[in-house]
This record gives C-alpha cells, sequence and structure tokens, in this order.
C-alpha cells in the first residue's frame, strides 16, 4: 500500500503487503446476483475479465470475435455436443489462475 486506507471497515497501513485474488473479482454479492452460478444469460453482466477503465484489454475485441467463430462453428460442425458421463469439474488451485485443468466434450456428426 502506498498510504494507510481503510476498505469496508478494516484498516490497511502504508507499506503492508496486499494479495488481490483476481478469481474473486466476477463474485462479488454486491455487484451481481447469485454471484457464484455461472449464468451466461445474467443481465447486465459488469464483469472484469478484460480489466476495467485504463487497464482494458486493448484484445478484448478481439477474442470475442474469435470465440463468437469458434463457437458458431463447432455448432455448426456438430448435431450434439454433450459432457462425458461422470463428469466432474477439475477447477485449477491456484490463487493466481482461476480457470478449468480440462473440459472434455463429447462431439456427435
Amino acid at each position: 500500500m502506498k498510504e494507510d486506507v481503510e476498505i469496508r471497515g478494516k484498516h490497511l497501513k502504508k507499506g503492508q503487503p496486499l494479495i488481490v485474488f483476481v478469481g474473486s473479482a466476477n463474485r462479488d454479492e454486491n455487484k451481481f446476483d447469485r454471484a457464484d452460478v455461472f449464468d451466461i444469460h445474467r443481465h447486465p453482466n459488469h464483469h472484469v475479465a478484460f480489466g476495467h477503465g485504463n487497464h482494458f484489454c486493448l484484445g478484448a475485441p478481439l477474442a470475442r470475435l474469435e470465440a463468437e467463430i469458434a463457437l458458431t462453428e463447432l455448432i455448426k460442425k456438430y448435431a450434439s455436443l454433450s459432457l462425458p458421463e461422470n463428469f466432474t469439474v477439475d477447477a485449477i488451485e491456484n490463487s493466481a489462475v482461476y480457470g478449468l485443468r480440462s473440459f472434455p466434450i463429447l462431439l456427435a456428426p
């Protein structure tokens, strides 16, 4: 910290180390209803996946376009997409990275 500050009743002193957990950024219950639930229909969805303000990712529009093209082509090519039997989420256990180790899907032509 560069100066003493109080955040939500917690006092942080100048020079005190601070760890920020990026994986919790889009799970703020003050910002999102049911913050711990993955909901692709959440609206409005003011997430910070690509940063915010001056730190907004310049590549965000390209990443969104690439995802739209890839998913559209995948859906057009295969009649069915499903999860394997007994599918379980294998999350990455790391304070710096939030995601999955793998996400297997079954494709039917």
